[in-house]
C-alpha cells in the first residue's frame, strides 16, 4: 500500500527532520514544499498496521516535527 505524507516541522528544524526523514526505510520519496506543510513523503507499507507503526514510531518522533497528514492512495 502507498501513502503520502504531509509533514509539518518547527521553524529552523527543516534540514534536521528532513535528513532523518530520509533514513526511514520505507520513505521512497521526499519534496520540500512551500506552503502550509514543509514536506511531502512517498511511502510504501506492507498493511495499515506497519504504516501505522511507522508514523507513530518514526515520523512523529522526530525532533521538529509538528503535524503530519496521511493520505492512502486509492484504486480506481
Amino acid at each position: 500500500m502507498r501513502a503520502f505524507v504531509l509533514v509539518k516541522v518547527a521553524t529552523g528544524q527543516e534540514v534536521e527532520a528532513m535528513q532523518a526523514l530520509r533514513a526511514i526505510p520505507n520513505v521512497e520519496d521526499l519534496h520540500f514544499l512551500f506552503g502550509e506543510f514543509d514536506y511531502i513523503l512517498s511511502v510504501d507499507s506492507p498493511s495499515c498496521e506497519a504504516l501505522s507503526r511507522l508514523l507513530t514510531q518514526r515520523v512523529r518522533r522526530i525532533s521538529g516535527v509538528e503535524q503530519t497528514v496521511t493520505l492512502l492512495e486509492a484504486p480506481i
